[in-house]
């Protein structure tokens, strides 16, 4: 299906180098510590962060996907962030890892840094359909979309990908 977009060489350039890439976030925002990097699990005093789980303080937060569809497009982005949750959610949550029954959809904060999409602390629903699967996050308030301008915005201050990068194309 032909998109307004394909006449956007930077976009012919994104689609040459193997199309829309997946954004994820390492830690929630309001982790203080080093990146987890390639570790498995990082573990400061009490504060531990692993790929999804983290307890920093008081605080808990699960790490959940977020799919936003690309404005003049049929293409998604997918955004694996983190989301503050309540106590009770985030050790529902755990016991699904031991077998334990999926939890009911219970609403957190966004704790990724998602610019034009949505700030921090924007009122999440969580939703858990698989419990080999990350939760998924729909955004109760913010943006419905995302421009590709926007997108290349958030993969510069992801680090994804540079705008350089599609113009050397």
């Amino acid at each position: 299906m032909t998109s307004i977009l394909d006449l956007d060489p930077r976009w012919r350039a994104l689609q040459d180098m193997g199309g829309v890439m997946d954004i994820g976030f390492d830690h929630p925002s309001a982790w203080s510590h080093a990146e987890r990097g390639a570790e498995p699990f990082v573990k400061v005093g009490d504060d531990q962060l692993a790929s999804e789980l983290c307890r920093h303080g008081a605080d808990r937060f699960i790490c959940a996907t977020l799919s936003v569809p690309i404005r003049g497009t049929q293409e998604h982005v997918v955004f694996a962030l983190w989301v503050k949750v309540p106590d009770a959610g985030f050790y529902a949550y755990i016991e699904t890892f031991d077998g334990g029954a999926l939890p009911d959809a219970f609403d957190g904060k966004l704790s990724s840094d998602l610019g034009p999409v949505a700030a921090l602390g924007t009122p999440v629903a969580l939703s858990f359909t698989d419990a080999a699967a990350r939760p998924t996050a729909a955004l109760t308030d913010g943006a419905t979309d995302i421009s590709f301008d926007h997108l290349l915005d958030l993969y510069e201050a992801t680090g994804t990908l540079s705008r350089d990068d599609l113009s050397a194309s």
